[in-house]
């Protein structure tokens, strides 16, 4: 929604671009609505007043000084510092590159990669699409309200409007033409893989083919079955 001029003065600026050009998705999640700003069609959050960050500044100050003063770290955990760093580091996605989409395609090991990539590259016009630009979509896929999946919310084209949720809360727009959003480029390759898993059962598609045009005994696919499980 945008402000009308009277409510503008009342209203906080996005914290991306500093405009007030921006719309609720949910209650808490504010959505840019700029369309010259690098974060549009994504969350953004309101811009503290220039009073609030100078008070929020002076309070860390306060802080750092008195702990660092304070307080003895000769006997920190180390492990503790270890899994900080962690998190630290699988929290940055590498940029979204040929290379590096092809080696996570190799590396969650999906079906047919030479052909996934082929196709990934296709549907995201090289990686330069708008949504995949937008909502990390490289195939434009709709969201999953049923298999599992790690989308984080869908896009609706007719309303440019991005909403985050789950499963369930997003049920609702099943009806509405939709795309899924996800964190990061990764996240969408990863839940290629979860459709593949679910949708493309290889090892049924492969006893199919050997019972319509190999096997002839007619319970050679249920022998198979039984066998490969002891």
């Amino acid at each position: 929604m945008q402000p009308t001029n009277e409510q503008k003065k009342n209203v906080m600026k996005t914290s991306c671009c500093h405009s007030r050009q921006y719309q609720m998705a949910d209650h808490e999640t504010m959505i840019c609505r700029n369309p010259d700003c690098t974060e549009f069609l994504h969350p953004t959050t309101p811009l503290a007043e220039t009073k609030t960050w100078n008070l929020l500044f002076m309070g860390c100050f306060f802080v750092f000084f008195f702990i660092f003063t304070f307080y003895d770290y000769s006997s920190i955990d180390n492990q503790a510092v270890l899994h900080h760093d962690l998190i630290s580091i699988h929290s940055k996605t590498p940029k979204l590159t040929p290379e590096n989409l092809r080696i996570e395609i190799h590396r969650l090991e999906l079906l047919c990669p030479d052909e996934v990539y082929a196709q990934m590259l296709l549907e995201s016009g090289y990686l330069n699409s708008f949504l995949t630009q937008k909502t990390n979509n490289l195939l434009g896929m709709r969201y999953p309200y049923k298999r599992k999946t790690t989308a984080i919310g869908l896009y609706l084209p007719d309303k440019q409007l991005v909403v985050l949720g789950d499963q369930k809360s997003l049920l609702k727009y099943r009806s509405e033409n939709n795309y899924a959003v996800f964190a990061n480029w990764k996240e969408c390759v990863n839940d290629y893989k979860h459709w593949q898993d679910e949708c493309f059962q290889l090892k049924d598609r492969y006893l199919n083919f050997l019972g319509k045009y190999y096997a002839e005994d007619v319970d050679y696919i249920s022998k198979i079955k039984s066998m490969s499980k002891k």
